[in-house]
């Protein structure tokens, strides 16, 4: 993994940092002005559709009001009886459609729902009276019925019936064979109800293409035996006229929602069998929308009323609501498509503005780091470099102290803890010299506290023989010199073996095996040790100008072992039996020879080469002592 330094992570920081407060201030924008267009689009389709509701039932509300009167025309109703019937005459039906004639010219003549291009208006606009009775001659002069619309009769049980050519109709006859499902399921509807219904359809015409057409379906019953003879279909095309209007105040509404004079308005159109039929909407992109739109609506039927598709590369919020609920019709959506590119405009403005803003700020927060840096980077590099030195053992190192502030104090504590780090070398240093080494560990550790604990030790005092009589009249520093050099050999040797030394008494050494802490093999270390003594000893001799001989002896058994004295003045040693019993051992002990007592025999079992000595008596000790001479081992020994 690579290393960072501390000012190159104080930049990253600082990057990420500003990084982050301008991604997540873009993506809280973009959805903001989402969210605000959404809210928009669906304030303005619920006015649209309102507008659609209500300007429908305003147009349809006479038509079918008249309707209703022409199915209840004696005249009408005894045509439909006869050309209902099974088995009725080609005749019998052109006589009801000439009956039909007759009584639609004469009841929607006057209708502003039929009439000729350039005579519609729109929802409150008005028609000039000489233009209307000018429209009124000429359709009584034609015979005709409106341009585009239609009517057809249907039998008691659904079936078309369908004049002969004599009949002279103002409109081709729609083609209903891709609908005539449709128009049996909604004609057996209207007759088992006894009730108008309205919806729509696509029949065919002439050239095989399918026009959306608003159909009216009245059933004709006879009123004095109410039995259904026949349904009454009326059809008309959707007015292009109201469908600009609507377009033009949705257009005009979108400009004061969002206080742009460039709004446009909406896409809007009617779908109905899988087609969707408008004429706002350019033919060219018809097949593909209506791919995307169907299959969103097969899931958006179930889930949500609202969906994203494209129009020419430009995406398109759709809302859409059905027309004709728990209607016997099939199922028709007003559909209304809402461009998304303002709002596109609008999130890229934010959105290089947001990016703008937040580059200013990225530089202006990567040069206030590389000042932060520098201010901080410096003493702590300086911190680090003596820390390295603390921990290659310099307690000297001081790092200069440039402020006042946390930095300056971390300073000023770091050579602080130096000086009290080299303080304590200091006493460490000397409590080496002063006992033993392991000792002096755990006493600066604090595993050593006053008091003692009982523990299972080895025990060895070793003696130089003759030592009076020897150092009689030699110098003191002579004498000083011949201990420091015998001393510091043996020293050696016991910390070799794992034991302590516990003390220096004259030329007598004390050393310790299973205190302060035991390997489990504390008798046979204690007996190599004596032995290797002896080895040392001897190899010294051959080069001293002045030989020594030692005595060895070794006790085994429980002491009490722990810090003995005060709380200000403390030595670590051990007291005990078996302490005074090691100590007369050595007393025991010839030249250069090394004395065990029996618990240390029986540790050592089969690998110690040993001597029976005679039994002892000992200063301090009522019963007689049982001891051997050690004269090797030949292997070390398991765990006690």
């Amino acid at each position: 993994m690579i290393a960072l330094s501390f000012r190159t992570k104080l930049l990253l920081a600082m990057m990420a940092l500003v990084l982050g407060v301008t991604v997540t201030t873009l993506l809280i924008m973009e959805n903001r002005v989402r969210g605000s267009y959404e809210r928009h689009f669906q304030n303005l389709f619920q006015i649209q559709i309102d507008s659609f509701m209500q300007q429908r039932e305003a147009r349809l509300a006479p038509v079918k009001e008249r309707l209703a009167q022409a199915a209840i025309n004696p005249r009408l109703i005894a045509a439909m009886e006869i050309a209902g019937q099974a088995g009725s005459e080609q005749q019998d039906v052109d006589d009801l459609y000439q009956n039909g004639l007759d009584q639609l010219l004469e009841l929607l003549r006057s209708s502003r729902r039929f009439r000729p291009n350039g005579l519609a208006a729109g929802a409150g606009a008005r028609v000039a009276p000489e233009k209307m009775a000018a429209f009124r001659e000429a359709l009584a002069a034609q015979g005709r019925l409106g341009p585009q619309g239609f009517f057809i009769f249907l039998s008691p049980t659904g079936e078309v019936l369908r004049p002969s050519p004599k009949v002279q109709l103002s409109y081709a006859f729609p083609g209903l064979r891709r609908v005539a499902a449709q128009v049996a399921a909604i004609s057996q509807s209207v007759s088992s109800l006894g009730s108008q219904q309205v919806g729509y359809l696509a029949p065919e015409e002439e050239g095989g293409l399918a026009r959306l057409r608003e159909v009216v379906f009245t059933p004709i019953i006879d009123q004095v035996t109410r039995q259904a003879h026949g349904v009454l279909v009326v059809g008309f095309p959707l007015p292009d006229e109201e469908e600009r209007e609507m377009r033009e105040i949705s257009r005009m509404i979108d400009q004061a929602l969002t206080q742009n004079p460039a709004a446009g308005g909406i896409l809007s159109g009617i779908w109905l069998d899988d087609r969707l039929y408008s004429s706002f909407i350019p033919s060219r992109h018809l097949p593909d929308l209506q791919r995307e739109i169907s299959a969103e609506l097969k899931t958006a039927r179930r889930t949500r009323h609202d969906f994203v598709v494209e129009v020419g590369a430009v995406p398109h919020r759709v809302f859409w609501r059905a027309l004709n609920p728990d209607s016997a019709f099939p199922a028709a959506y007003q559909v209304c498509l809402y461009s998304l590119a303002g709002a596109e405009e609008e999130k890229r403005l934010l959105r290089w503005l947001i990016l703008g803003s937040g580059s200013v700020a990225l530089i202006g927060a990567l040069l206030l780091s590389l000042l932060l840096s520098h201010g901080l980077a410096v003493p702590l590099e300086e911190l680090a470099a003596g820390t390295a030195e603390i921990e290659r053992g310099n307690y000297q190192v001081k790092v200069p102290v440039r402020s006042r502030d946390e930095i300056g104090h971390l300073a000023n504590s770091f050579n602080e803890m130096a000086e009290g780090l080299a303080l304590k070398e200091k006493y460490r240093s000397v409590l080496n010299m002063v006992a033993d080494k392991g000792v002096a560990e755990e006493l600066v550790e604090g595993k050593i506290a006053l008091g003692g604990e009982l523990r299972e030790i080895s025990v060895l005092f070793c003696d130089i023989r003759g030592f009076t009589a020897m150092t009689q009249g030699m110098p003191p520093t002579e004498v000083i010199q011949m201990l420091n050099e015998h001393m510091t050999a043996l020293t050696a040797v016991v910390y070799e073996c794992g034991g302590v030394v516990d003390k220096f008494v004259g030329d007598l050494i004390m050393a310790l095996f299973g205190a302060p802490r035991g390997t489990g093999q504390d008798a046979a270390n204690a007996a190599r040790c004596a032995l290797r003594m002896i080895e040392e000893r001897a190899k010294l001799n051959r080069v001293s100008p002045r030989p020594i001989e030692i005595g060895i002896g070794i006790a085994t058994g429980q002491a009490v072992a722990g810090c003995m004295g005060s709380a200000d003045r403390l030595n670590y040693t051990v007291l005990g039996e078996r302490v005074n019993l090691a100590s007369r051992l050595c007393g025991q002990a010839g030249r250069m020879e090394v004395v065990i007592d029996q618990e240390t025999r029986d540790r050592l079992g089969d690998t110690a080469e040993v001597v029976p000595l005679p039994e002892l008596k000992l200063k301090g000790f009522s019963g007689v002592i049982t001891a051997y001479k050690l004269s090797s081992i030949s292997a070390p020994v398991g765990k006690q």
